[in-house]
């Protein structure tokens, strides 16, 4: 069944999405999509099956996508960030030749060659005549195709599936107890796994959506005061910036969490949620998975301290070492994973696939944790940024939990730096106003001296992704020099 058509029949009358000033019941959702299906399919031949999309948040985007899937069509989610170049590597990859663009995206495009650009905006008029049948979105059929961010190389599709997304659903609404009542706060981009689940979580289960086209901590605060959310996600640097926010009279009592993902939060920042009476579930997961597969909530936050939680349902979990053998509790090793809601392959790339993939499916993440003889996952770094400094490992994540408790600290980000003679060292790139010496005495008792930075960068600002994730990879080429002070 199309998941849409499910809340038609269920709930029409229901608010289904919410922009701007404006209110969609299930019923008028429906109404917009088939308007759309009319215009690309008058505008799209039905040979092209595989779509592109680049657009901000947007009502537009959201009928837009619902309209795609209605039609069968399968949906590459273009980062709105990239440069021509990178749309031209990834839709030549992707085998597309229709995009559609919102205005603000249409520039970047028009240096791109080969494809024709369709306008996001409303159509005024519509090729297509009558009533179109509502495709199936059936379990095997390609929902979407994203882009790795291009940390380990070059950006790899991933391939996920109408069941991938489904079961990622069922999962998080059993976590977090999501029924039709709930209204989902989304101010993360859409073209990204962290938003397009919340479409995926809304479609299923029925609640709505309020939408943003970028994160405004202060339009979402009056929203969270005045009733208008019951659940957000949002990454670490998000929740700082409401937390700054946080009025005298708290938020509505409508208002139940935030999922946290895109990266590790510091103890202190949980602290405040607790002090203020909001619940913070973090979560890790990642765009192979789509989405969240750990999940810890607040209680459990501050009784272990650096986890990111427990398997949701159906997730299975396995720590291994470099020969592929499973460890103990409390032992370092690779991250493997295997679900429903985990991806079964890349785009072109099957020797990638055997990189990634074991024989029997465990999908191996890339990132190095322990579990603790509770089942606590604890993620330390990326196997590719992990440090080797003279035989010893160096888990940046760990050195950056210790740093981010010093008061002239705002946010820090700790890679390795090529050392003649211990093969690589720490450093540590920082936006705040800490000295070499201030952090060598901090650290004091607190981290053995070969973990401990060599030197400092100052930083305007530290490079994120999309998503809010740092993005370190940018700090080790020449574009670093962008983030410097000078």
């Amino acid at each position: 069944m199309n998941w849409l058509i499910q809340q038609l029949q269920e709930r029409p009358d229901a608010p289904g999405l919410y922009y701007g000033n404006r209110m969609w019941t299930f019923a008028e959702i429906g109404q917009e999509v088939q308007e759309r299906m009319r215009y690309f399919s008058g505008c799209i031949p039905t040979t092209a099956v595989r779509i592109a999309v680049m657009s901000q948040n947007s009502q537009e985007l959201y009928f837009t996508m619902l309209a795609l899937w209605s039609l069968g069509k399968e949906i590459v989610c273009l980062n709105i960030h990239l440069q021509p170049r990178e749309l031209e590597y990834q839709l030549t990859d992707a085998q597309v030749s229709f995009v559609l663009a919102s205005e603000k995206c249409r520039t970047a495009l028009q240096k791109v060659q080969n494809i024709k650009m369709i306008p996001l905006e409303q159509p005024t008029d519509y090729l297509e005549k009558g009533y179109l049948q509502f495709s199936d979105m059936s379990d095997e059929a390609v929902a979407t195709i994203m882009y790795t961010s291009g940390t380990t190389g070059k950006p790899k599709g991933v391939i996920q599936r109408f069941k991938n997304h489904r079961a990622s659903a069922e999962a998080a609404a059993i976590n977090l107890g999501l029924s039709s009542a709930d209204c989902w706060l989304c101010a993360v981009p859409l073209f990204h796994v962290s938003g397009l689940s919340i479409i995926c979580r809304h479609l299923l289960y029925g609640c709505s959506i309020k939408l943003y086209e970028h994160f405004d901590a202060e339009m979402v605060t009056a929203d969270l005061v005045r009733g208008h959310g019951s659940i957000m996600s949002v990454v670490p640097l998000m929740l700082e910036k409401l937390l700054a926010e946080f009025p005298d009279s708290g938020y509505h009592q409508k208002f139940r969490l935030f999922l946290l993902g895109g990266g590790p939060v510091s103890t202190a920042m949980l602290q405040e949620c607790r002090h203020y009476g909001i619940e913070a579930i973090q979560s890790y997961g990642m765009t192979e998975t789509c989405s969240q597969v750990i999940s810890l909530n607040s209680k459990d936050s501050l009784k272990h301290i650096g986890a990111v939680g427990r398997p949701l349902e159906g997730v299975q979990i396995k720590i291994v070492d470099r020969e592929y053998q499973t460890v103990s509790a409390d032992t370092i090793g690779e991250i493997w994973l295997k679900g429903p809601s985990v991806i079964s392959g890349y785009l072109n790339d099957a020797e990638w696939h055997h990189e990634k993939w074991t024989l029997d499916n465990w999908f191996r993440t890339g990132d190095m944790g322990y579990l603790d003889r509770h089942g606590y996952l604890y993620v330390v770094s990326r196997l590719s940024e992990l440090i080797i400094s003279g035989g010893e490992n160096i888990y940046p994540v760990e050195v950056e939990h210790v740093l981010e408790m010093m008061p002239t600290i705002k946010t820090v980000a700790v890679i390795g730096e090529p050392d003649k003679m211990w093969g690589h060292v720490p450093v540590v790139y920082i936006v705040g106003t800490a000295t070499q010496d201030e952090i060598n005495t901090f650290l004091e008792g607190k981290l053995a001296k070969y973990k401990r930075p060599k030197k400092i960068y100052y930083c305007r600002v530290l490079p994120r992704t999309a998503s809010g994730k740092l993005a370190k990879h940018r700090l080790l080429t020449a574009e670093r020099e962008d983030f410097l002070w000078r």
